[in-house]
């Protein structure tokens, strides 16, 4: 068998680089005509690549299409996130922080009152909590039309006086705008770390939504309880500060959490990261890892499928919610 010289290796190398060059560049292109369209103030770069290419006498069509795409890169990473004049009403206000030793004062809780999805009175508050008496944490993950890959994930603290501190990173929409899952790549919409009750943020999702919500009690020290609320009111401040936009893929509602847990165990393995592409597989890497409370000899689905809470439940009498939906976690 004849051996291929070094020029012919290096013409084949070429050839392949090419090819795999072209061959990215049609999703190169797909991203940057989103960007085109979800931010127009964008649209000065596809007039600047038709001068360029008019100036390559169109005979460097590649060239200039591979520089439209490195100056849609640019421009996105120097777009800033979203402050629009308004936000819609979930997300008209960002919570505040005092700490003082033990008391933690959190203002512009979420404390909505339902009648519908959509037809709700806004109830803003400032509630005190005494971080000497937290017990607990537990995660929570809802699905919505029988989607089990994707869901949205939320934390939940427990304290001994009663009171459950729910936490929940979400899409924070702008007056007038409607989400989607593409232009969420596209710095449309912020993100907002948004603390509430049980109250609010789950039961708009079990009893009025209907969303399929988990709620998995976490096997967790007090102290390591605090550090991870800690971390998630340390994160709430710097995505306000920095009016961070929400991304679907490298931003979204389990980034956050993914980055806390990293927080409290830095030797997590690496690809643990990617999880919240794909988020509805975090629950069982806390399980894998022992790091959720199961009964002896309890399987993963058998954990699901206790956990998982049914629609309506206290529908009549809010203040008893938690309540009921540890009532039936504990059946």
């Amino acid at each position: 068998m004849k051996k291929a010289t070094l020029s012919e290796i290096y013409t084949c190398c070429r050839t392949a680089g090419r090819w795999l060059r072209r061959l990215l560049l049609l999703p190169a292109l797909l991203w940057s005509a989103g960007l085109w369209y979800y931010q127009p103030v964008s649209l000065f770069i596809p007039i600047i690549t038709i001068i360029l290419w008019l100036l390559l006498h169109r005979r460097r069509t590649e060239l200039a299409l591979w520089c439209s795409v490195l100056l849609s890169v640019i421009f996105y990473l120097i777009l800033p996130g979203p402050q629009p004049q308004a936000w819609q009403t979930p997300w008209a206000k960002a919570p505040r922080f005092e700490l003082n030793g033990d008391r933690l004062t959190i203002h512009n809780l979420r404390d909505f009152r339902y009648r519908s999805e959509n037809d709700f009175d806004p109830i803003w508050r400032t509630e005190h909590y005494d971080l000497s008496t937290l017990i607990g944490a537990d995660f929570a993950e809802c699905h919505w039309d029988g989607m089990e890959a994707i869901c949205h994930t939320m934390m939940s603290f427990a304290f001994a006086d009663g009171k459950h501190l729910v936490i929940s990173a979400e899409t924070r929409l702008p007056e007038g705008e409607a989400q989607s899952a593409i232009g969420g790549l596209y710095k449309r919409y912020g993100l907002l770390y948004v603390f509430g009750t049980e109250e609010d943020i789950f039961a708009l999702r079990t009893n009025f939504r209907h969303e399929d919500l988990l709620l998995i009690p976490m096997k967790i020290k007090p102290q390591g309880a605090r550090n991870m609320l800690m971390h998630f009111i340390e994160q709430a401040q710097q995505t306000e500060e920095q009016h961070t936009a929400y991304n679907t893929v490298a931003n979204n509602c389990s980034s956050g959490v993914m980055r806390t847990f990293r927080h409290l165990a830095p030797d997590m393995p690496r690809y643990y990261d990617l999880a919240p592409i794909h988020n509805g597989s975090i629950s069982q890497l806390l399980f894998k890892h022992g790091a959720l409370i199961t009964r002896p000899n309890e399987s993963y689905n058998a954990l699901r499928k206790r956990c998982y809470l049914r629609y309506d439940i206290s529908p009549n009498s809010p203040e008893k919610y938690s309540e009921a939906i540890r009532t039936k976690i504990n059946q």
